[in-house]
């Protein structure tokens, strides 16, 4: 799989519901030139279309998640961890390590 060198880190998603039309609801897919670090997932709920279980796809992904996610993540184990995270309205505040 052909990846560019964009950098994503510090990402959070968070209450996502629906459906996915591939099998993949969630995919992560990183350069080797820069990783995806620290995403957050929490309360990720996704199936597919057809009924059938849903999976995740990460390539040089690593992050944190919480709550109920499904499908579970496939990050690797994270550098940092996130220490607090409170949503207010539709505003994300976050504090980092």
């Amino acid at each position: 799989m052909q990846t560019s060198a964009v950098q994503v880190y510090n990402v959070a998603f968070i209450g996502i519901k629906g459906t996915s039309a591939t099998e993949h609801a969630i995919t992560f897919v990183c350069s080797n030139t820069f990783l995806c670090e620290d995403i957050y997932l929490e309360d990720i709920q996704l199936s597919l279309d057809s009924g059938e279980d849903a999976t995740a796809f990460c390539q040089k992904a690593s992050g944190f998640s919480s709550g109920e996610v499904y499908p579970p993540s496939c990050f690797s184990s994270p550098d940092t961890l996130i220490k607090q995270i409170t949503v207010t309205d539709t505003t994300l505040h976050s504090m980092w390590r």
